[in-house]
């Protein structure tokens, strides 16, 4: 039985990347170490986590790159 890895462990693996991407999984990393409560790694679909970045007020580029990875999640988690 394979466990399905959440949006928060998969971007975990660009961290250390110097690309767009690897920026998000870094900025996620300081979100969950600064707010906690908000639970970053709790979130679980694509429309809460443009909602938080939203409210945090990210910019366009961020919102796109979330939406790329998001794409990329679902596909290699084989979710349609």
């Amino acid at each position: 039985m394979i466990m399905e890895k959440s949006f928060y462990q998969y971007m975990m693996a660009y961290r250390n990347r110097n690309t767009p991407r690897g920026d998000l999984a870094r900025d996620m990393m300081y979100e969950l170490r600064m707010r906690p409560e908000e639970a970053v790694d709790q979130i679980d679909s694509e429309e809460r986590f443009m909602h938080y970045l939203n409210a945090h007020r990210a910019c366009q580029e961020c919102i796109d790159v979330a939406h790329r990875c998001w794409r990329s999640y679902r596909k290699t988690q084989g979710i349609v």
